[in-house]
């Protein structure tokens, strides 16, 4: 009776190891990040959290402003194309 091994190619098992392993170290990173930060937030007071909000704010505002800008662009051209 002739037992025989399955065949066992090394170079796809190297490449499956490297694509787990690459997925796992990118989910890991990422679960480090999510623990981090939601962390910060739990601890942080209530001083820093306004300084947090107003950052955010002061960031949104010129953004919004040349959203708002542009918008006004566009409908002062759309009036002179009707017009003319």
């Amino acid at each position: 009776m002739n037992i025989t091994m399955p065949k066992v190619d090394i170079l796809q098992v190297l490449i499956s190891a490297a694509a787990i392993f690459g997925i796992v170290l990118v989910w890991y990173d990422f679960n480090v990040k999510v623990f981090e930060r939601t962390h910060d937030f739990l601890n942080a007071t209530d001083e820093e959290m306004e300084i947090r909000r107003k950052e955010s704010k002061e960031r949104r505002i010129p953004e919004e402003m040349k959203r708002l800008e542009e918008k006004k662009r566009i409908e002062e051209e759309e009036a002179m194309g009707k017009t003319d």
